[in-house]
């Protein structure tokens, strides 16, 4: 049975996929554009990043003289979605808030090594864990670059930091749902077919290029 923490966790995505319109309503759009800013707002007050405070879904967006936008910088929001996500929860000091999904990655992946972790978000290798609600499946997002379990903590520090998160909302016998923020520009929904073992495939559903480097367990 999932936690009070994980089924709050789950609402929480859930209804802010719902004020998107599940992927119809995008970030620069009047009715959510400071939606995204409240994800900013709430990341700043939970780590070290306060700059951002301030930003929302129409930062980087240049609009023409007829209100359509001329041109988008897709300032990357997805980490904020999920800190925000996880402070609302109430993941308190358990959860490495930033605007890089790669902060707490690499923070999972180091957990994973040791013999007697204790955190409370460990990485797991996709094809040897059975993903629960709650937890954050995380993909590669640089182009020709393959990231993986084992090798991902060396791309980062290398300067490469492109990655994605959703988390675990749904799961049924053949598949399982995840909410995202900034998935193409929106909050929305993504099905990951599961195989016979109940396991996850190697690549994004909605990013076919896009590998997955781990799934991080959830044990709030």
């Amino acid at each position: 049975m999932s936690s009070n923490f994980v089924l709050k966790l789950i609402t929480i995505a859930e209804n802010e996929c719902a004020y998107f319109g599940d992927g119809a309503k995008k970030e620069y759009d009047e009715a959510v554009f400071k939606r995204v800013g409240d994800y900013w707002t709430e990341l700043a007050k939970n780590s070290t990043y306060t700059s951002w405070a301030g930003y929302n879904g129409r930062s980087g967006v240049i609009f023409d003289q007829n209100g359509k936008v001329k041109s988008n910088k897709n300032q990357p929001w997805s980490a904020a979605f999920i800190s925000y996500a996880m402070s609302a929860a109430g993941a308190g000091k358990y959860f490495s808030y930033a605007p890089s999904h790669s902060v707490y990655i690499v923070k999972a992946l180091e957990q994973a090594k040791k013999s007697s972790a204790t955190e409370k978000f460990i990485a797991r290798r996709h094809k040897a864990y059975v993903p629960k609600l709650g937890d954050l499946i995380a993909c590669e997002r640089k182009p020709k670059i393959d990231p993986n379990f084992d090798t991902y903590k060396s791309y980062v520090a290398a300067g490469h930091y492109e990655a994605h998160c959703d988390i675990v909302t749904e799961i049924d016998d053949k598949h399982i749902i995840t909410i995202g923020g900034n998935v193409n520009n929106s909050v929305r929904r993504k099905k990951w077919p599961l195989d016979g073992g109940k396991m996850i495939g190697n690549h994004d559903p909605g990013e076919p290029t896009s590998g997955v480097i781990c799934i991080i367990e959830n044990r709030l």
